[in-house]
């Protein structure tokens, strides 16, 4: 998509008025209901989870969850009982609404939908559809807001639309602003399987490159750094306070050749602005993060005291499930000196797409902004910020 042609699309989307798009909404919810949906939640786990509490604080009971994971199947999860989709279907019949509350790279939400109207389902939405029939408690959700809350914030999202240096990044930024002011999936880009590091995008780095990962999970960014760099590089900082992920990681790192592995330091730590203790909800996977109800506690490092600045060339990547304003407030000695290329992932919050690049633009002048995606349904959106 050319550049012209992008910035049309986007003015299109952004002259809707806040009043016109909550009418839209409430018009939407009006067409889809009946009265008599018998609502089950497609994924018993962290999504429909919380999507299940929040409905219940609109009032609204789902009547059973589904899962294609046999081993949930059965089991009574929040005071639903987990059924087979086949199952559900078979029992409840026409009434049934597939809500699919899933948010994995390996089932996307149109690839659930397809596999559940050919088992037979009567209806399959998503949950971003309740998620605007009820907004009042189910929004905003990671990032994810009505789109009346998202045209009121127009001017800053056109001060960021100049940011972009490519036309891939122009066409992706407008296609995930489509996505969350329609849900239209078909909108998304496709998933790229480059993992941090997007072909003819990021140069190969000179051998004495330091990478510094803030959610480093099991090692997968690391890995695809050294295949990236055929295994040239000076040392490497991972950072994972998720303790199961963390120990997934000393184990690939101890699978490492030693002279590669003697070169690369773990911590067990979150990153942020200032060194802290703070409460984790430890989900043994990407999803793990800050929260006041979380079951244990984790430090907090800021990366200005870990990563000095030596003169080598620096890759600095955070995805740290909704701390990455943070994250940057503590490596603002390390990005002034050392000048690295950055890897933001900017879809954790609803303003974070546009926001955070404008952030780095102000505080750290020279940038050029790139946009990728590399996961589903709006997930994984990764903000390449590469100095000129």
């Amino acid at each position: 998509m050319r550049q012209a042609d992008a910035e049309e699309q986007l003015d299109e989307l952004l002259s809707e008025s806040p009043e016109a798009a909550a009418r839209r909404m409430t018009e939407q919810a009006r067409a889809t209901e009946t009265g008599s949906e018998i609502y089950a939640l497609h994924g018993a786990g962290e999504l429909g989870r919380e999507m299940l509490r929040r409905l219940r604080e609109a009032g609204v009971e789902p009547m059973v969850f589904t899962d294609d994971t046999t081993e949930k199947q059965g089991q009574t999860i929040d005071g639903l009982v987990v059924m087979s989709p086949h199952a559900a279907c078979a029992r409840f019949g026409a009434r049934l609404v597939f809500a699919v509350t899933i948010l994995n790279p390996l089932v996307n939400f149109m690839t659930a939908h397809r596999r559940l109207i050919e088992l037979g389902a009567p209806r399959v939405i998503s949950f971003l559809h309740l998620t605007w029939r009820y907004p009042q408690t189910c929004l905003p959700y990671r990032q994810f807001e009505s789109p009346p809350n998202l045209l009121g914030k127009v001017a800053d999202i056109r001060r960021a639309w100049p940011l972009f240096a490519d036309d891939e990044s122009r066409r992706q930024f407008v296609a995930h602003l489509r996505f969350r002011l329609h849900l239209d999936y078909a909108a998304l880009p496709p998933s790229a399987p480059d993992n941090y590091f997007p072909l003819g995008l990021l140069p190969l780095l000179p051998p004495d490159a330091v990478f510094v990962d803030c959610g480093a999970y099991d090692g997968d960014t690391i890995r695809a750094f050294l295949e990236h760099q055929g295994g040239r590089f000076k040392f490497i900082y991972a950072f994972e306070p998720d303790p199961q992920s963390c120990e997934q990681l000393r184990g690939y790192v101890g699978s490492l050749r030693p002279e590669d592995a003697e070169r690369i330091q773990i911590f067990q730590a979150a990153v942020g602005e200032q060194r802290a203790r703070l409460r984790f909800d430890a989900a043994g996977n990407m999803s793990s993060s800050f929260s006041a109800a979380g079951a244990i506690e984790v430090d907090v490092l800021p990366i200005d005291e870990v990563v000095k600045e030596n003169g080598a060339a620096v890759y600095l990547k955070f995805d740290v499930e909704g701390a990455e304003w943070e994250a940057l407030r503590g490596s603002e000695e390390l990005i002034a000196g050392a000048r690295p290329l950055l890897a933001i992932s900017v879809y954790h919050r609803p303003d974070d797409l546009w926001q955070l690049p404008l952030h780095v633009a102000a505080r750290f002048p020279g940038y050029r902004f790139y946009l990728r995606t590399q996961g589903e349904d709006g997930a994984e959106v990764i903000c390449y910020c590469l100095p000129a």
